[in-house]
């Protein structure tokens, strides 16, 4: 019995020390290609087409606690997502960056809490904007089925969204 017990410990840390040398060279590489865009950082083409290929959502990059961000789909529902210009507050602007962000639909914020909204706020450089046009209360009408008077005037194309 102590044979076998010795025997998985020993295979335990050859598995951490083979561990921490594949994260040694995987981190290595990736020091190396940060260092590559910064020398090529006044090609603006290429830091564009860096950022294309780059696939992980924005919204893992930011500095934040985990606890403030809001949850966040890959991918819109199979219905398609909504028309968060109905928000007002949210242009054709802000709809793409939270498109991108993985927000998609009035129910996820309407679920936002007063956090989430700082954080977004925070996220998209628009202080306070979230609250102050109450994005959560107009998105838990929306996402009832319900409309606004701002949602109708936007059907109507009574306002420029652009």
């Amino acid at each position: 019995m102590v044979e076998i017990a010795s025997l998985i410990v020993v295979n335990l840390l050859i598995a951490t020390l083979i561990g921490f040398v594949i994260g040694y060279f995987v981190g290595k590489g990736s020091n190396s290609l940060k260092s590559i865009d910064s020398d090529k950082s006044n090609d603006n083409s290429v830091k564009s087409e860096s950022k294309a290929k780059s696939g992980i959502n924005p919204i893992f990059k930011k500095n934040s606690g985990i606890d403030t961000k809001p949850l966040v789909l890959s991918s819109s529902r199979p219905t398609g997502k909504d028309n968060l210009k109905k928000i007002k507050g949210i242009d054709s602007k802000v709809e793409t960056d939270l498109n991108n962000l993985g927000i998609y639909h009035f129910d996820q914020i309407a679920k936002w809490s007063n956090k989430n909204c700082d954080w977004i706020d925070e996220f998209l450089l628009l202080p306070g904007y979230s609250k102050k046009f109450q994005w959560v209360d107009q998105a838990k009408i929306l996402a009832s089925g319900k409309e606004t008077l701002y949602s109708q005037k936007v059907e109507n194309n009574e306002v420029d969204v652009i």
